[in-house]
């Protein structure tokens, strides 16, 4: 091609030289995961044009799985910024015990059935999931557990007790939704709160699991 004459590429050809125009390091750009993930979701939707690759309902179909898809990301996403937000420094009281002294594992035990006796569920489950941390700071499990989330005591917890991991994930998060998120507890949610701290009491920490 002589230089300085004009361009006139077709259709495909321009397509092609901004390909690998824009595949040039100095184009990179770092995609949000929603992004990649929706991209990933549209490149396996039906070719609209290709007709009669699949039938009307199964487009739909297809179009329907993506949008729960989407939905179930936002959702999660608006979680994490959820608990970012109400677990932020300076955001309020954000440890597990509260501003004030913390309780011996047994008077939040106590407290959290008694409260469950009584109907109280959202005391029930907070006092609950309070003793499985004062109950893992008195075996020495945890270092300085008054001043971590719940999220973080889950975290902690879940590596030297793997088989009770999804329980206290579930639980730390109902307790930072009942205290944080203005939601309430149910009965069974409580007595799960109560179980797994019964649950914890009865099982042996794997140790070796933190090199320790």
């Amino acid at each position: 091609m002589l230089a300085g004459a004009p361009l006139d590429p077709g259709r495909d050809e321009a397509r092609t030289w901004l390909q690998e125009e824009l595949a040039q390091p100095g184009y990179a750009v770092r995609e949000s995961w929603v992004r990649r993930l929706l991209d990933w979701l549209g490149d396996r939707l039906p070719d609209p044009d290709l007709p009669g690759q699949l039938p009307a309902w199964a487009s739909w179909a297809a179009l329907a799985m993506v949008v729960l898809a989407v939905l179930a990301v936002l959702a999660f996403a608006a979680r994490d910024r959820w608990r970012s937000r109400r677990l932020a420094p300076g955001g309020g009281e954000v440890g597990v015990f509260g501003d004030g002294a913390r309780l011996p594992a047994a008077a939040y035990r106590d407290r959290a059935r008694a409260a469950l006796r009584t109907g109280d569920h959202d005391t029930a489950l907070l006092d609950g999931y309070r003793a499985v941390a004062a109950s893992a700071d008195e075996r020495t499990l945890l270092d300085a557990a008054p001043g971590r989330t719940a999220h973080e005591v889950a975290v902690a917890l879940a590596a030297i007790f793997p088989s009770s991991a999804v329980a206290l994930s579930g639980t730390a998060d109902r307790f930072d939704a009942v205290r944080y998120g203005d939601h309430r507890a149910t009965a069974e949610q409580a007595r799960d709160a109560l179980a797994l701290d019964e649950q914890l009491l009865a099982t042996r920490p794997d140790l070796d699991v933190v090199g320790r």
